[in-house]
């Protein structure tokens, strides 16, 4: 909204208050023609243009000057209120007068009319007039807004400019506080010479940049600049930026201490500085994770990258963590605000007995739990160490602690088997035998678990790999299928840890896999983890926010995966709407389909459907349907065979237009799996049909089962005679059909027979045009793959 004022340098003026104390311009004894009306609380639509002249009617130059609007709000009984604001002015044609003003919000929190109101206009930060108006405020009885106060933008920029740059406080604090003062002795002097600011409000103002002052913790780009500052004095607050750099993900904010009581870092002058719960990113960003679907074994596996160092050049170490009152691995890595929690040591019982006993335990270079020298493990159990340059380093079940110790070792926890070794499958292959204890290290190689282990690639990488398993939809995998997963990863290296029921996969406190305790629907309370924390984690709701982040992701890629438990109850499901975005998208879709279709496990075969969108053209389902512009939504259905699910078959219909349907043919029984496209209702050419040298313009046509031959035959022989052989076969031997030569009028007779030949007998030789149309008995074409 805009209204327009015009001045008269030297013309225009108004009569004088009659009381200059309660300053109250009377505008209703005088001619006013500029005068504004606005609405309480109206923000950036109140803009006034402003026409500036001279009395012989130039306009008034106002290159070079500068425009501000003063006003006096409304009386209130909330008090006595003034606004300036210098932020407005628009020069829209200097040289001509002309200049526009937006009106800032905080004009308008009082309806009334203003006491006073003008635009002063400054040259060098002299001023040189004022232009007056009438200023009226509607009320607005709907909303409230602001509450009126006074407000000078000059004032407000600086505090604002003075809380940001706090926000973004480094070790630069000095610096900015003399900046401050430098900007606050300028206004000062500058509003001194304007007369406007009364000193109280100055003061004020003065008062509120000290608050903001002493309102500050001290800043430091890192925790090291942080240690160095000798200043710091018990009861500061102080806040880095980062753990290493800025922005690292390690800010805190930490109050300074001689005395902790919580996570604290030691400081150069020998106080500490507390970590008072207020952290930027928990998680170390490096480590990541995938989920893939293994069709050949029909299970889901989860799989963890674990890099050697972070950003900065430090290894990425584990730890043990042992819990009294166990706990599930899920709910622990939600406390702990772990990057990746694993279910932890692997336990074994041994008779007589059963005793239950874990191995060898370390953690940060101290002994957490000794193995029991007394108890003889099973051969192929193994207690791993991490040493201090994170390799792992194998020994035997039941060694010493103290001897892991003193070899260097860091972290330790005890695993079932070996499954790979340089690279090679590893020594599980006969370790299956009679022995109780044996078998209940892992359990028999050659039986199917969810499992989950640890390997080692070259470069120090460890890879993560777990499975699901124990259900209808979920085999889980056997010694020998798992060590081939490790060996695809790229690594040389690989123990099967704790798995089955115990398995649990957490990644920043949401968990991946997806087997539960016995009870089938909660994680196993346990009574050690093995964890991965980054060491700026602190105790926060960003964990937990982060966890259900990421389980909702986890709850979309299910769905998008396609949860094969829906066809426990029906062999027919419903995937909803996929988009392919190219023709890699849409192999990959169909591959997707029919492989987690086929592992469906019903024995009278399963159907699936959905909507397909294609947005691109020239699909290889528009190029069999014979338009390679076409593009669009298709409704598609695969349905796969009962028994084994060995074969399938893929149809598309178009949404809009049911003419457009197509379909391809799948099977596990030979390479490769999918036929062509073919299309459906579609009328097309048939090319194996060969006439003689009688024979000329040969069409033949299909649409569906129905057959359309046309061609023409100069017959020459009164006995039946096969001028075209290799038609698609019909069920029976055709009748004989009489047909009018072309030139004089002779008359012929064809057939058509089982073989798919077509005879003609004509007592005169002449030229006869056929076109017959019949019903084949099936497609007797063959499916290209």
């Amino acid at each position: 909204m805009s209204q327009t004022l015009t001045y008269i340098i030297d013309a225009d003026d108004r009569a004088l208050v009659d009381d200059v104390q309660g300053f109250q311009i009377d505008w209703s004894r005088q001619r006013n023609d500029n005068w504004i009306t606005a609405r309480q609380w109206e923000s950036g639509l109140r803009q006034v243009f402003v026409n500036v002249k001279h009395q012989d009617g130039t306009p008034f130059d106002l290159t070079g000057y500068n425009v501000w609007f003063e006003g006096y709000l409304p009386d209130s009984t909330l008090g006595n209120f003034r606004i300036l604001d210098d932020e407005g002015y628009v020069p829209l044609d200097p040289s001509n007068g002309e200049f526009r003003f937006d009106m800032p919000k905080q004009a308008f929190p009082l309806a009334g009319s203003y006491r006073q109101a003008f635009f002063r206009i400054l040259k060098n930060g002299n001023s040189v007039t004022t232009l007056e108006f009438d200023l009226k405020v509607l009320a607005d009885k709907v909303i409230t807004d602001l509450v009126p106060r006074d407000w000078i933008s000059p004032f407000e920029r600086i505090a604002n400019e003075l809380l940001e740059q706090f926000k973004n406080h480094t070790a630069q604090a000095d610096k900015l506080l003399n900046e401050v003062e430098t900007k606050v002795a300028a206004l000062e002097e500058r509003m001194k010479k304007l007369d406007f600011v009364s000193q109280s409000q100055f003061d004020e103002f003065k008062n509120q940049v000290e608050q903001i002052l002493s309102n500050v913790n001290k800043g430091y780009e890192n925790v090291s600049a942080m240690q160095q500052d000798a200043k710091l004095k018990a009861g500061d607050m102080a806040e880095t930026f980062g753990y290493h750099q800025s922005n690292d993900g390690g800010a805190a904010t930490y109050k300074i201490t001689d005395s902790p009581n919580a996570f604290a870092i030691k400081l150069n002058n020998g106080l500490w500085a507390e970590q008072i719960n207020q952290t930027g990113d928990n998680y170390y960003d490096n480590i990541s994770y995938s989920i893939d679907r293994d069709h050949t074994y029909h299970t889901t596996c989860y799989t963890v990258t674990i890099p050697k160092q972070d950003a900065f050049g430090e290894l990425i170490m584990p730890e043990m963590n042992y819990h009294p009152d166990w706990i599930s691995p899920n709910a622990w890595a939600r406390q702990y605000h772990s990057t990746l929690t694993l279910n932890g040591d692997a336990s074994i019982r041994v008779g007589p007995g059963e005793t239950y006993m874990n191995g060898n335990i370390i953690s940060g270079g101290k002994i957490i739990h000794q193995a029991d020298t007394t108890k003889l493990y099973p051969d192929r159990m193994k207690s791993l160490a991490i040493m201090a340059d994170r390799s792992i380093r194998e020994y035997q079940a039941g060694v010493s602690a103290q001897q892991m110790l003193s070899d260097g070792a860091q972290v330790a926890f005890t695993v079932y088997y070996r499954l790979v070794r340089g690279g090679q499958k590893g020594e599980f292959a006969n370790s299956d035998n009679d022995i109780t204890d044996n078998l209940r290290a892992g359990g028999r190689v050659t039986d199917h678990y969810p499992a989950l282990g640890i390997g080692e690639k070259a470069d120090g990488t460890w890879i993560i790999i777990g499975t699901d398993g124990r259900s209808i939809d979920e085999d889980g995998v056997t010694a020998d299928e798992f060590a081939q997963k490790f060996i695809d990863a790229g690594c040389v290296n690989a123990w099967r840890m704790d798995g089955g029921g115990s398995e649990s996969i957490n990644y920043r406190g949401a968990k991946l896999n997806r087997n539960y305790d016995d009870n089938g629907f909660t994680d196993r309370k346990l009574q050690w983890t093995f964890d991965i924390r980054k060491p700026t984690a602190a105790d926060n709701s960003n964990s937990y926010a982060t966890a259900a982040a990421g389980e909702q992701k986890l709850n979309l890629f299910r769905q998008i995966m396609y949860p094969l438990n829906t066809f426990l109850m029906s062999s027919f499901a419903i995937l909803g709407n996929t988009r392919v975005n190219n023709a890699d998208e849409l192999e990959n879709f169909l591959n997707e389909v029919a492989y987690r279709l086929n592992e469906s496990q019903m024995p009278q075969g399963a159907h699936l459907t959905g909507i397909l969108t294609i947005p691109f053209t020239n699909s290889a389902i528009a190029q069999a349907l014979g338009y390679p512009n076409l593009s669009g939504d298709f409704q598609w259905d695969y349905t796969c065979t009962a028994g084994n699910h060995n074969t399938g078959m893929f149809t598309v219909k178009g949404v809009n237009d049911h003419q457009f349907q197509a379909f391809r043919q799948f099977t596990k029984l030979k390479e490769p799996h999918w036929s062509k496209w073919y299309a459906m209702n579609q009328t097309v050419s048939v090319n194996g049909p060969q006439g003689t040298g009688e024979v000329s313009d040969l069409i033949v046509h299909r649409y569906g089962n129905y057959i359309e031959v046309s061609c023409k035959i100069n017959t020459n022989s009164n006995a039946w005679k096969s001028y075209v052989t290799g038609l698609p076969l019909p069920p029976n031997d055709g009748p004989s059909v009489a047909v009018i030569s072309d030139n004089q009028g002779h008359v012929g007779y064809f057939n058509l027979d089982k073989g798919g030949k077509l005879n003609v007998r004509a007592d005169n030789n002449d030229a006869y045009n056929i076109h017959y149309t019949y019903l084949a008995s099936g497609p007797d074409y063959n499916i290209q793959y």
